[in-house]
């Protein structure tokens, strides 16, 4: 049986859209099964279409920006299957070729003549239930505008700092060049085991914090403030209460890019710099 390549589509952009239906029709010229979502099997026309959790294949296309390789990464049936994304977002930064150089690239992935970056995740835990996994990071926000956060910040299982702020950003280094960077946070090397905690408007001068991921962070959602909603990855999930907390720890699961060249610092780093030149 020939080889499976999965499509995934930003939705709701013609211009995407037509993009997928030529990266489609590519795959099988190519003699490869082309698997779209099923979303966007109905809305570009594409057939053949799966839902995303379903498809058995060998590598997945993505086809937007960083959303859409987040939105993946979140949801393939086997986190091991690699991601070659095409860019057609604003940043981009998780993703490798631009798509003209799609075909190329592809034609590269068939050879094996690419290498295979592996990112880990960030594990959030409710009490003692997983809530999600985070590729990027995970985000604390008031449930109620304008109201500051109150924060007790636990490593190894003493409280080592108290915060109040507008939220707080915990950062895996595949995720410190996003939203933890745009709020004064570092940028991290991947191959390191750390998260960055980072602080959004707070009041004490301490801005931004890097630990180990073993070393037992917790957040706890204290009084006066708000409780507090937990976004991971953009995708709001729940409420956290007054007098919960969370706790965050490496997962066991990783999700896997091909790549062509650059390391994801290199790339990042080169971005930032031409965002900023440009800017």
């Amino acid at each position: 049986m020939p080889k499976a390549v999965g499509i995934l589509a930003k939705k709701g952009s013609k211009e995407i859209y037509s993009e997928a239906r030529r990266i489609h029709g590519i795959i099988e010229q190519h003699g490869l099964r082309s698997i779209p979502d099923d979303e966007l099997g109905k809305a570009a026309r594409i057939p053949g279409s799966k839902p995303l959790r379903q498809m058995e294949i060998d590598v997945l296309v993505t086809i937007g920006g960083d959303g859409t390789v987040l939105k993946a990464a979140k949801e393939m049936r086997k986190p091991k299957t690699p991601i070659l994304a095409v860019n057609m977002g604003r940043r981009g930064y998780l993703t490798e070729v631009e798509p003209a150089e799609f075909e190329a690239a592809f034609t590269k992935w068939e050879k094996s003549d690419y290498e295979l970056e592996e990112q880990w995740k960030l594990s959030v835990l409710h009490g003692n239930r997983l809530v999600g996994e985070a590729l990027n990071e995970a985000l604390l926000l008031p449930t109620i505008p304008a109201k500051m956060l109150n924060l007790n910040l636990t490593l190894r299982g003493k409280r080592v700092f108290q915060a109040r702020a507008d939220g707080i950003i915990v950062s895996t280094p595949t995720g410190s060049t996003a939203h933890s960077f745009s709020a004064g946070g570092p940028v991290l090397e991947t191959s390191m085991d750390n998260v960055s905690l980072t602080l959004i408007a707070p009041l004490q001068p301490v801005k931004s914090i890097v630990v180990p991921v073993k070393a037992g962070v917790q957040l706890h959602v204290a009084e006066p403030g708000p409780s507090a909603n937990l976004v991971i990855d953009g995708r709001l999930e729940r409420k956290i209460r007054i007098g919960q907390s969370l706790s965050f720890r490496k997962s066991g699961n990783s999700t896997f890019f091909v790549r062509f060249g650059d390391s994801f610092l290199q790339r990042s780093l080169r971005r930032l710099s031409s965002e900023r030149e440009n800017g």
